[in-house]
């Protein structure tokens, strides 16, 4: 089966669905930027691992990654999804 896709418009604007469905359902969510894949949105966890060590490697860097920048008090922080999009540039 292969990842649901949306454009980089539809990311944009639906942002807090995109996330929430793909947390929800566990499937991935690919963005297409000018017809190309530009990213992916993955959830870091769902109910079918119960436990860290049923997460893929990847998975748990990412966890790793997330928590880091969490605790650094200098990592730059978004207020908003459109703040994070102005940065980026999009």
């Amino acid at each position: 089966m292969s990842p649901r896709t949306v454009t980089m418009s539809e990311a944009k604007t639906h942002f807090s669905r995109i996330t929430a469905a793909v947390n929800a359902s566990g499937e991935p969510v690919m963005v297409f930027r000018n017809s190309k894949p530009w990213v992916e949105i993955r959830p870091l966890a769902s109910d079918a691992a119960r436990t860290l060590s049923a997460l893929p490697e990847e998975t748990r860097e990412a966890m790793a990654q997330a928590e880091a920048m969490l605790a650094d008090d200098n990592h730059e922080r978004f207020t908003t999804i459109e703040a994070l999009f102005d940065d980026l540039g999009l």
